[in-house]
């Protein structure tokens, strides 16, 4: 089945009224060319899904046609059709735009028509019988859990239990509903965004990219002009190598396994964009001598450090990120690293030594690189969520949480194209090609210039001049190294106040904390940024690993998480690993995808372990029990 929308007119295709899935998907791509020519089409999950099944039909509808890709990570965001200078239409993926499920997405844009329940599991011996089901709903286990709830599926029951079931007539409302609702969703969101600020949506390909260019149409003109620097693009550069390996992520960390009786589960409000709002990195680095290092120098420090003894509070938590094994830690000891000038001056003024400065690599203070921006933006989702409107809060709330990101991007040399065996012949002289996936008389290829490719005559200019004007750049991983290393800053403060206070840290998260008691009030606000909100009041936490823990709150709600597994443990399988036992037995589903196969696949109840693996911080036993932590001590002299 597929189906297409564009508030106006609408079209359903069924794969029973063609002889072939590729004759069934031929049609599809020419009506919806046909009927929406000059159109951007939005697919929900275009590059993890309907890309994949399809792609080989799109290309294959007319000899006549010129297709333009660009991916990312290995999926397709978008794809242009064109015929000679005539555009046909653009495809893009919405997932990219507006992250999340689409029922999710129906609910918090308040659209109209809500993502329906289907039963995706349901297969009934063959293909064309599946298709020609009419008869009870299928069973339970037939529908995703995650999507469709029992009580849900009780009131399907209900309203089944007088007509028959059909699977062509529920593929149809589901599709046809899907599309519907995408086309509310993406309407709300972009007249809401082409209202707040001067940017076309429809531009765009991404959240991050969205953001970025408010970014630069609202924000970079004041810090030029009032604050007379510049934002330089690092990408592709061998300045971009080297700040590369001073950006950490956030610290998720273990620190005590077992809390019995009161704790307190903390959330930092919207950590990253509080740590945007101070003074970023901006300008040209400069690299000076290790002895022009002041109190005052701002910029980044290559330096081997001496962290403080590991019974004091900072020694404890650990202040500084270094990458140490293909993990990121924070360690004791002596290590080296490239610190972020304002972290390494927070360390140590909490008993942090430097041992020896290796050198020092300058900046330009940006006060106002995006504190201006994202206090309007919180402004914006405050006053909207009193005003009840909850269109404006998800897409400030959006826009703040996504523009760090393409600060950081890797600026990938490579590129993606469509062509006929000839073309290839020819973009060969020039460049490497790294990957071909073959669909019939044309190839989807990633390519990169050949270092020792000559300009020499005919096309080749032209194709490096293209393949350059489409490199990704405008990525500056400078400021994104300090806007993690801020957020560091934020969270280490919060830690070292508990502390402080004389509480227990069981376990921290990028933008969270769990302690055994309440931290001061002046610290907490549900909406100012950089306060803490109390998530929950729990009376046991069990903290395995990063990302695996349980907790039992006091209003008697049990919440579990287990990286890697959708389901849920018990608290005795907690139990279990906390003694370094394995958890077998365990079933997951997964979806396996293939562009080169054009194929989708769902194997349910595949075999699945949780193995207990702690290697973050060293931990403490007594009388063999695991209580405690300590970080782990490092002795690079050097």
């Amino acid at each position: 089945m597929a189906a297409w929308y564009n508030g106006i007119q609408s079209s359903i295709l069924s794969v029973i009224h063609y002889s072939s899935q590729e004759n069934f998907l031929k049609a599809f791509w020419s009506d919806l060319i046909r009927k929406n020519e000059g159109r951007i089409c939005y697919f929900h999950n275009w590059g993890g899904y309907d890309s994949i099944l399809s792609m080989p039909a799109l290309l294959d509808i007319d000899p006549n046609l010129e297709f333009k890709p660009i991916m990312k990570d290995g999926e397709l965001m978008s794809i242009e059709v064109k015929r000679g200078t005539t555009h046909l239409i653009t495809i893009k993926d919405s997932i990219r735009i507006l992250p999340g499920a689409l029922g999710k997405l129906a609910k918090d844009w308040g659209a109209e028509t809500q993502k329906d329940h289907f039963p995706h599991y349901f297969y009934n011996g063959s293909i064309p019988s599946t298709l020609k089901y009419v008869g009870p709903i299928p069973s339970y286990s037939c529908f995703e859990p995650k999507r469709t709830s029992s009580s849900d599926y009780e009131l399907m029951v209900k309203e089944f239990s007088s007509k028959p079931w059909s699977f062509l007539e529920v593929s149809k409302q589901y599709i046809l509903g899907d599309c519907i609702a995408l086309y509310q969703i993406l309407l709300k969101f972009f007249g809401t965004l082409n209202e707040e600020f001067p940017i076309n949506p429809m531009k765009v390909l991404s959240a991050p990219s969205a953001a970025f260019k408010i970014w630069r149409t609202v924000q970079l003109p004041l810090l030029k002009n009032e604050e007379n620097v510049s934002v330089y693009d690092f990408s592709n550069t061998e300045v971009d190598k080297l700040f590369r390996t001073s950006y950490c992520g956030g610290i998720v960390d273990v620190y005590r396994p077992h809390l019995l009786g009161s704790g307190y589960y903390y959330d930092v409000n919207s950590l990253y964009p509080t740590a945007m709002s101070r003074t970023m990195p901006v300008g040209l680095p400069k690299v000076l001598s290790p002895s022009d290092y002041t109190d005052t120098f701002f910029g980044f420090v290559e330096a081997t450090v001496i962290g403080p003894d590991p019974l004091t509070n900072a020694g404890y938590v650990g202040l500084l990120p270094i990458k140490h094994q293909g993990k990121l830690i924070c360690p004791g000891g002596t290590f080296r690293g490239l610190f972020f000038s304002e972290e390494l001056r927070f360390a140590l003024s909490h008993g942090y030594k430097i041992k020896t400065i290796h050198q020092l690599y300058a900046f330009q203070r940006g006060i106002n690189t995006f504190k201006e921006l994202i206090e309007k933006l919180n402004d914006m989702k405050i006053e909207a969520q009193l005003n009840k409107q909850p269109t404006i809060r998800n897409i400030a709330k959006l826009l703040m949480n996504s523009m760090y990101g393409r600060f950081g991007m890797h600026a990938d040399a490579t590129q993606t194209a469509i062509l006929s065996t000839s073309e290839i012949a020819e973009y060969s002289k020039v460049f490497t090609i790294l990957s071909q996936i073959v669909f019939g008389n044309r190839s989807l290829i990633n390519y990169s210039i050949n270092p020792t490719a000559s300009l020499g005559d005919g096309q080749s200019p032209k194709l490096i001049r293209q393949f350059l004007q489409g490199v990704p750049s405008k990525t500056n991983v400078a400021i994104a190294s300090a806007v993690t290393s801020y957020s560091r800053i934020i969270i280490n403060s919060h830690k070292l106040t508990a502390l402080n206070q004389g509480l227990q840290i069981y376990y921290s998260d990028t933008d969270s904390l769990v302690v055994n008691g309440p931290l001061p009030s002046h610290l907490l606000d549900n909406a100012e940024l950089g306060k803490l909100k109390l998530e929950h009041k729990i009376k046991e936490g069990i903290f395995v690993m990063p990302k695996v823990y349980y907790l039992a709150t006091t209003e008697g709600e049990e919440i579990t998480k287990t990286k890697g597994l959708p389901g849920k443990l018990s608290k005795a399988q907690y139990l279990s690993l906390l003694k370094g036992e394995t958890i077998s037995g365990l079933s997951v589903t997964k979806w396996y995808r293939s562009m080169k196969n054009s194929s989708v696949q769902i194997q349910r109840n595949l075999p699945y372990h949780v193995k207990f693996l702690f290697n973050k911080r060293q931990q403490i036993l007594e009388n063999g029990k695991w209580v405690n932590t300590t970080p782990l001590i490092l002795n690079e002299e050097r």
